[in-house]
């Protein structure tokens, strides 16, 4: 009972559409600080080889970091997928959630960081899709903004009266 109850906890936290508890806001601004980061600091590591040598051991500390942050996330989101509609079932839910679109982006986002220490082609190309998660992240802002403003709209007219 008390794995369900932090399952339920631990989905209102990760799940992409709103309304989200305060956790859950600093859970989506935490992700989107640190994939924007990652981004960044791969973009310097091909563009500005000079700062990127000259901060190896803080960024050496970000992909740390965000291979552990990111691969909790993938796990989470697969414990608790059994919480979104059309993935209730057990093992059959969990198996089609992974290989939904935007799990199959976050894997393939997420496997360069355990290859890091060999640079081939085919990992640059895995890089890109770190910044195809950073356009989910956006889509999911979006949403969460027109969540709000609705919900702004909506006391709006119960104040004044107006469509």
């Amino acid at each position: 009972m008390q794995i369900d109850s932090l399952k339920w906890q631990i989905f209102n936290i990760i799940k992409l559409n709103p309304p989200k508890p305060t956790s859950g806001k600093i859970f989506d601004v935490s992700l989107i600080v640190l994939i924007t980061t990652n981004i960044v600091t791969t973009f310097q590591q091909y563009f500005i080889p000079a700062t990127y040598d000259a901060w190896d051991d803080y960024i050496h500390m970000i992909k740390e970091f965000s291979l552990v942050f990111f691969t909790a996330e993938y796990v989470l989101r697969i414990w608790t997928a059994v919480y979104k509609a059309g993935y209730e079932h057990p093992i059959k839910g969990r198996i089609k959630y992974m290989f939904s679109f935007y799990m199959i982006i976050d894997i393939l986002a997420i496997i360069p960081f355990y290859f890091y220490q060999v640079d081939s082609f085919l990992l640059r190309i895995l890089r890109v899709f770190k910044m195809l998660k950073l356009l989910k992240v956006m889509h999911f802002m979006k949403e969460i903004v027109d969540y709000n403003l609705g919900k702004y709209k909506q006391k709006y007219r119960e104040k004044y009266g107006t469509k």
